[in-house]
């Protein structure tokens, strides 16, 4: 306790007022600064090195952080601009590239903004302090000693002992405290280190990620990890677990703020493994997830579906033709109903009999100007009722093109089925051009299982294969700053691993990989990654997996090829039909462009297969397993492209030629039965169609008898106009003279 005070004594001792202005400056140029960098050390250091009021030092820098705080807006766009001048970008540049003064995060815009003001205030800060405590000396001790915690500071009274300008005790204590924080920091570095790659790579994959346990070495510059676990969504298995991970770290890099590897050894890698830290799962859970389970991987049925389930989920033409007749016939009915009301309505006849009306009436005038009109009229009628009656001949011809259209389309609906049933007995049939296409169908649900399981797999790797495009920092919360980055003379990636060595088993066999060049931006590396696994066993003979994730171009590719001489398959279970056992030669190549379009090609070759179809009738059962036994050897290709999440699937094999050979005969009887039973469903069908469109035609008003009727009443109508022409109006006015 006792070294403790005189300790304290010690630190609070210089009272001049020299000591007492320049704790104050340092205190603000530290309150003033964000807690960051080297300056912040080496303020600290010349505050116990130099013999002034450590106490009072501490008191400003508490002060004037309070201060900061409020400014920090303004600093942080003063530091922004400062670090944006053309003029500076030389001096920036240069800094940029040494690691010791990337140390000062001079890049930070507040950080840079807050310490050149702060520098810029010292000196004027100092000499107005200085001379304003040099002449008012008493009076601020006066004000001092009114408060009694102050007073204890003993700040500025005056003492006949002679201070020195160093203290040599201020560097042990320095000396001290910096070892204890690296002491803590030693302590505590790893656990943070794990904490944050565990929320980091949980965050990238967007499952848990548990680390057992983290090492670094800051005397060789490692770090080593045990026990990664990658967790599935159920909690209890893991995608992929990592038994060790060492890593050689490059110490320059990190002095640039940049994680360069030259060496990761990875071994002990396992997939589908269970988990050490299992989550405890409630009923629901495990309900949804084995329904989730079941629901994943379906395979079809291996029987042809029955004419009724076939006709309902068939693209039909007579179905087509149907809707189109209907559709057809429905607007010719609707456009001959309005003809109908519209121009052949008797509406018509009375105007024009009205119109004869008058002009009757108008010859038994004995006005002379309204008879010698007459004649006018009655050429005028007569033009009326011609043009009316060219009308009446064009909608005869238009409505006998119509009823031409309705028995077209009938005739369609009447072939329609014959074109249906063919198309259906073609596609159905059971061999690899149909739709059917047993085992293709099998074997393309099986491989879309494949696609989907490498997915997973992708999609744990897909954030950190993204080039991160430059973008304009945003502007950032009260407190924090911006970081800038300037041209490096020696450019290179802020992510590089020149080579991971990978060891590990995928279930009973061992494999081995390397991986080379990873980099966060490989254009800057100037070079792609690279990755080769190979696995040789008693197992799986003569495994290779090699490819490139290339981000040299505009857009992102990634491709994969892999082969092997002999891959051992044990009771391969496709719906109704068993694959006991088989050896299997593969040979293929992925690509995937812009994280997105996926292009696969395989091939596969089953040797010493063993098939059987279960679910048979017994009376066919014996004869078709016995049949299918001398089939030992097919092929698979399979072709998938398009979209990564849901590409279209395409496969070809013989083995569907095989079985269908060997099925043929025993299922004859039922193929000529069922065939039979399509023709009478899609006639059967036909004719209901065409009671529905008979009877829609069937609206149509008839239109050659409504034109008939007004073709008629329009011709006696001229008739009657003629007969009044025959007499000149002239005579008419003869008649009426005296002479």
């Amino acid at each position: 306790m006792n070294f403790i005070k005189k300790l304290f004594k010690a630190l609070n001792s210089g009272q001049t007022p020299w000591q007492v202005t320049l704790a104050l400056v340092l205190g603000m140029i530290m309150g003033l600064t964000p807690l960051s960098g080297v300056q912040t050390l080496l303020i600290l250091f010349l505050a116990l090195l130099i013999n002034i009021h450590f106490g009072l030092f501490l008191v400003s820098g508490a002060f004037f952080a309070g201060v900061g705080y409020i400014f920090d807006p303004l600093f942080e766009s003063f530091g922004y601009m400062l670090l944006n001048a053309d003029g500076l970008q030389g001096l920036w540049t240069a800094m940029y590239n040494s690691g010791i003064m990337r140390l000062t995060y001079f890049n930070n815009t507040i950080v840079l903004g807050s310490f050149v003001v702060a520098i810029l205030l010292a000196l004027p800060m100092y000499i107005i302090l200085n001379r304003v405590i040099d002449t008012s000396r008493a009076k601020i001790v006066l004000y001092i000693d009114r408060y009694p915690i102050l007073a204890k500071l003993g700040i500025l009274k005056k003492s006949d002992k002679k201070d020195s300008t160093f203290r040599i005790i201020g560097v042990g204590v320095f000396a001290v405290v910096t070892a204890l924080v690296l002491a803590v920091g030693m302590l505590v570095i790893d656990p943070v280190i794990k904490f944050t790659l565990e929320k980091g790579l949980s965050s990238a994959t967007g499952k848990d990620v548990l680390i057992k346990e983290v090492k670094s070495s800051f005397g060789d510059a490692s770090l080593q990890i045990t026990n990664l676990e990658v967790q599935d969504e159920n909690g209890k298995t893991n995608s992929v677990s990592i038994q060790n991970i060492l890593a050689d770290l490059d110490f320059n890099a990190l002095l640039l703020r940049k994680t360069h590897m030259e060496l990761v050894q990875v071994t002990g890698i396992g997939f589908d493994t269970p988990s050490s830290n299992p989550k405890p799962s409630s009923a629901k859970e495990e309900t949804t997830s084995a329904a989730s389970d079941s629901s994943s991987f379906a395979m079809p049925d291996i029987k042809l579906p029955t004419p009724k389930e076939l006709l309902a989920s068939a693209d039909l033409k007579s179905l087509k033709a149907y809707n189109k007749a209907q559709k057809e016939i429905d607007e010719i009915k609707t456009k001959w109903q309005k003809v109908s009301k519209e121009e052949l309505s008797s509406n018509k006849l009375d105007e024009y009999k009205k119109d004869l009306d008058a002009i009757k009436s108008a010859s038994k005038s004995k006005d002379p100007a309204q008879l010698l009109k007459l004649k006018d009229d009655i050429t005028a009628f007569k033009k009326k009722i011609d043009a009316h009656k060219e009308k009446l001949a064009s909608i005869k011809k238009d409505f006998a093109d119509d009823k031409a259209r309705i028995s077209e389309l009938i005739s369609e609906i009447k072939n329609a089925p014959k074109n249906d049933y063919n198309n259906l007995k073609s596609a159905y049939s059971l061999d690899s051009s149909g739709a059917i296409n047993v085992v293709g169908t099998l074997f393309g649900e099986k491989i879309k299982h494949y696609i989907s399981l490498a997915k997973k797999y992708y999609t744990l790797a897909e954030p950190y294969m993204k080039s991160e495009a430059k973008i304009e920092p945003p502007k950032p919360p009260r407190g924090e700053g911006r970081w800038i980055k300037f041209k490096e003379e020696v450019p290179s990636p802020d992510i590089y691993v020149a080579k991971v060595d990978l060891g590990g088993k995928f279930k009973t066999q061992d494999f081995t990989g390397v991986i080379n060049n990873i980099a966060d931006n490989q254009k800057l590396l100037g070079k792609v990654t690279t990755f080769k696994v190979t696995s040789d066993g008693d197992v799986v003979e003569k495994f290779v997996l090699d490819g490139k994730d290339d981000r040299l171009g505009k857009e992102a590719h990634e491709s994969v090829s892999f082969s092997a001489k002999r891959v051992p398959l044990d009771n391969l279970a496709l719906s109704s039909l068993t694959l006991k056992k088989s050896d299997i030669a593969l040979q293929g190549s992925a690509d995937i462009y812009g994280l997105s379009k996926l292009e696969l090609k395989s091939s596969l070759d089953f040797k010493n297969a063993a098939i059987s179809i279960d679910g048979l009738d017994e009376k066919y059962a014996d004869i078709v397993n016995s049949t299918l036994s001398e089939v030992k050897s097919f092929y698979v290709k399979t072709d998938a492209i398009g979209s990564l999440d849901s590409p279209a699937l395409y496969v070809e094999t013989d083995l569907d030629k095989k079985i269908s050979r060997a099925l043929s005969n025993v299922f004859a009887k039922e193929a000529k039965k069922y065939e039979a039973q399509l023709q009478t469903m899609l006639n059967e069908k036909m004719q209901d169609q065409l009671k529905d469109v008979t009877a829609s035609a069937s609206g149509v008003p008839d239109i050659n008898s409504l034109v008939g009727s007004q073709s008629g009443a329009l011709e006696k109508l001229l008739a009657e106009s003629t007969s009044l022409g025959t007499k000149s109006a002239t005579d008419s006015i003869k008649n009426l003279l005296p002479f």
